[in-house]
């Protein structure tokens, strides 16, 4: 009976993504797997919600700034969140 077990090895996270263009998914959570690339999402996301470029924008859990480019797990995000995503702020001398 070891199968419902192997089923639980890889590690899943229910996430939301909010912006000011909307909201995704509508209604609920997405669960993928916490060893996912925040970017998979965010890219749905941008689709589903007319955003076209997403490199001007910062994603954010709680108010700290997460690296899409990395998985959930290596954000140290767990169980189920909202990452906000946003313009990205100007007037920064990262230029």
């Amino acid at each position: 009976m070891s199968e419902h077990e192997d089923h639980h090895h890889h590690e899943r996270v229910e996430v939301a993504v909010h912006s000011n263009a909307g909201r995704f998914p509508e209604q609920g959570f997405s669960q993928v797997s916490a060893d996912q690339k925040v970017s998979v999402e965010l890219e749905r996301a941008a689709k589903a919600l007319g955003i076209t470029n997403l490199s001007a924008w910062i994603a954010k859990v709680g108010g700290r700034e997460i690296d899409p480019a990395k998985s959930y797990e290596e954000n140290d995000l767990k169980g189920r969140f909202v990452i906000d995503l946003g313009p990205r702020e100007s007037g920064g001398g990262d230029a």
